[in-house]
């Protein structure tokens, strides 16, 4: 079973050979399936809590299975535009494909503050690809209009490196933050630093902005809106691309104040 691939036992080379042994639909669907059982719920409020802890709205991406070695995670079909910005992802990420279906990956070799275009390589049933985070950054939507199928992932992470953010144009490194699930912890941070008047708030701020949470990058863009409004004024464009309709409200009402 594929979720037997979540253990710190496998190298590298042993988890992709039996990776390529397995029939992924068949495991994807069984996933789904238990997935389906455990997020039925009479009581809606909760049925909709557990389906929010498996669910990031931002990558499109479904936890189907986890353990404390890492997740199993399938990401849907979509014809999103290209992000202006990419994203690292410590640690180990295994991609595969299901329903005999193949998509595209950019890889980028990672040299200090800036990536390398790589190879361009296609995943498929018979070809998975096996992604080290400390070496390779990669990129599942290198044409800009999203892919027509299903990307599967065994992600292995490290959670004592950090989310490195690039720019997709000069494809060098704009910000960071630590790879933690928990966006209350960036919030609380951020409130801790205002209320203590810290004069470092507005700089950690400056790197918290990119985060793809909308309540961590909203309360951002609020600290840097008391220390230097034109400042924050420069970072609205990069709010409104996460297309979240309550921080564009937010935004609206700030602009129409100002």
């Amino acid at each position: 079973m594929i979720e037997t691939l979540l253990s710190s036992e496998f190298v590298p080379a042993q988890l992709m050979a039996t990776l390529k042994k397995l029939d992924t639909t068949l495991n994807i669907h069984r996933l789904i399936e238990t997935l389906q059982k455990n997020t039925a719920n009479p009581d809606r409020a909760s049925q909709s809590a557990t389906i929010m802890k498996v669910t990031n709205l931002h990558t499109g991406t479904l936890v189907l299975h986890c353990n404390e070695h890492g997740n199993i995670s399938l990401k849907a079909p979509d014809s999103a535009r290209a992000s202006p910005l990419l994203y690292s992802v410590p640690g180990k990420s295994f991609l595969f494909a299901i329903n005999h279906q193949s998509f595209p990956v950019q890889l980028y070799e990672r040299q200090l503050d800036q990536l390398i275009p790589a190879q361009k390589i296609t995943v498929d049933s018979d070809n998975p690809l096996f992604i080290d985070g400390a070496m390779n950054l990669f990129d599942t939507n290198p044409e800009g209009v999203g892919h027509q199928a299903f990307v599967g992932s065994i992600n292995l992470p490290d959670r004592g490196k950090d989310i490195d953010v690039f720019d997709r144009h000069s494809l060098r490194k704009i910000a960071w933050f630590p790879h933690d699930d928990s966006a209350a912890r960036y919030l609380v941070s951020l409130e801790l630093l205002e209320a203590v008047d810290d004069p470092q708030a507005a700089k950690v701020a400056e790197e918290l902005i990119y985060h793809y949470h909308p309540a961590v990058a909203w309360k951002a863009f609020q600290v840097i809106q008391n220390v230097d409004p034109i400042a924050a004024q420069r970072h609205v464009p990069l709010l409104r691309k996460l297309q979240h309709t309550r921080l564009n409200y937010l935004l609206d009402q700030q602009g129409a104040a100002a």
